[in-house]
């Protein structure tokens, strides 16, 4: 996993050919060190300056998934094989949020368009045939019996055909959850491999998906293959070969829970910055409590799950709550 564990920034300022002066920063990050983070955003200055006075300006913006996101690590756990690479961390990312990334651990969230994120509507309950006149008269403070004589120049009321029954809905799931294309498509999916074994989820916005009857490795061909026809985002594909991990929001996003988005960014500049977001982290955290995540619907496939993958379902669940049947955020 490429999960950088120390961020550097370093400032310059360039001259445009027509005499422009521009100042300017950019961040680094490094599993080593400090030191390493620092040499490599200068480094990265020093290139940025060189175009910037050759008159060909900043390179494209970097976007979500072009490269390691600047991310404040909470906690790591070691791979057996190898003692700088984690098998796993969890970090909080832009918005505060923690977040798992994953080394083997094959996530996959799936977001549902809002054309396609509530069932169809029923179809309009037929009108009644009454004659219109029925309305007045049932209105009118009048006895039974009188009603009844009316029946010979109205004609008898035609009673209100029944509501249909309501559109079923794939097991798990309840009226206004993300439907059925996208489960289509993984029931597709696992038909033509039943080897696989994939726990489902339901999210806010979608579902995400657990392989777990073996590892996979993010930059595989299988596995982006997989992504792409199970309807993964694109940009999550390719921060996925970026980071060489998988990766899962554990925490809300905080908009859905009623609290601002964090105060500062990462890395924190000044112990100040630092307090600020525990603060912050503290609010976030508790108005956090009553919600979930996800919630486990269903596991399709025969496969068995792999003892190195059950540790990381395990987290996954107990920290999104996703066996709680709390509400999703």
């Amino acid at each position: 996993m490429l999960i950088p564990r120390y961020w550097s920034r370093a400032e310059s300022q360039a001259v445009t050919p027509a005499g422009k002066p521009v100042r300017f920063h950019v961040w680094r990050g490094s599993r080593s060190s400090p030191a390493e983070a620092q040499s490599l955003a200068q480094e990265a200055v020093g290139r940025v300056a060189a175009r910037i006075q050759a008159g060909e300006g900043f390179p494209q913006r970097y976007t979500y998934g072009d490269r390691p996101l600047r991310e404040e690590v909470v906690r790591e756990f070691p791979a057996a094989s190898s003692a700088d690479a984690p098998d796993a961390a969890i970090t909080r990312n832009s918005y505060g949020a923690l977040v798992l990334n994953t080394a083997r651990a094959f996530f996959i969230d799936v977001d549902v368009p809002a054309a396609d994120a509530q069932p169809a509507s029923r179809p309009a309950t037929p009108p009644a045939t009454s004659h219109p006149l029925w309305g007045l008269v049932d209105a009118l403070p009048v006895p039974p019996g009188l009603k009844s004589i009316a029946e010979t120049f109205l004609g008898p009321r035609t009673p209100a055909p029944a509501a249909p029954p309501p559109a079923a809905t794939p097991a798990g799931w309840t009226p206004g959850d993300p439907p059925t294309a996208p489960l289509a498509r993984l029931r597709n999916w696992i038909a033509s491999h039943p080897d696989w074994r994939v726990r489902v989820y339901r999210t806010h916005s979608g579902m995400r998906y657990l392989v777990t009857h073996a590892p996979f490795s993010p930059t595989d061909a299988q596995v982006q293959a997989t992504m792409t026809a199970l309807g993964a985002d694109p940009q999550y594909i390719r921060l996925c070969q970026v980071q060489k991990s998988f990766r899962a929001r554990l925490t809300p996003k905080p908009w859905r829970v009623d609290v601002e988005n964090p105060p500062v960014t990462f890395p924190y500049e000044t112990g100040a910055d630092e307090q600020s977001m525990r603060e912050w982290e503290r609010r976030y955290d508790a108005a956090s409590g009553g919600r979930a995540t996800c919630l486990f619907v269903e596991e399709l496939g025969s496969g068995v799950e792999h003892p190195d993958i059950a540790p990381f379902r395990a987290l996954h669940d107990e920290q999104t709550r996703a066996t709680s049947g709390l509400p999703l955020a």
